[in-house]
């Protein structure tokens, strides 16, 4: 009996920690934005330049899925849910960057070697800018697009 409450116990965390993806966050709080926008990842490179995305045309292949929400009326309400949102779940955070008052942040969802989601927090005094990416990337195709753009996190 032990082992089957046990069991029990394990699937139901198991399937509350997949359900941390940011596609629910999203659906939640899509109707409190004021901007949002959701596209599949072949879309956006028919909108964006071939020139502004040769450094990352890589990442972009093995990107599924974009979603986008920006907040201002309730920036800082958000921002707190967000944050919320982030402790409770498996993301990690890859970096955070802050200039003046303007911060931003990068989180990444991996699952067996692969970052499976990347979500991308910019905050200022009055606005918040959420954007999802469903992904299949691995690390070394992070690492080669920022060694291709010469860029460190040194």
């Amino acid at each position: 009996m032990k082992k089957l409450i046990l069991l029990a116990a394990i699937v139901l965390f198991s399937s509350c920690a997949t359900n941390t993806s940011f596609h629910s966050f999203y659906q939640k709080h899509q109707s409190e934005s004021d901007f949002s926008l959701g596209l599949n990842a072949s879309l956006i490179r028919t909108f964006l330049d071939e020139d502004d995305i040769a450094e990352i045309k890589p990442l972009l292949k093995k990107a599924k899925h974009v979603r986008v929400l920006v907040f201002d009326e309730n920036a800082e309400n958000m921002s707190n849910k967000f944050n919320k949102f982030i402790k409770h779940s498996t993301f990690d955070k890859l970096v955070k960057v802050k200039d003046d008052n303007d911060k931003i942040s990068l989180y990444t969802l991996e699952e067996k070697e692969k970052i499976k989601e990347v979500v991308v927090e910019i905050k200022s005094d009055s606005e918040l800018i959420l954007l999802g990416l469903k992904t299949n990337l691995t690390q070394d195709d992070i690492a080669k697009v920022m060694r291709d753009n010469a860029i460190s996190l040194n």
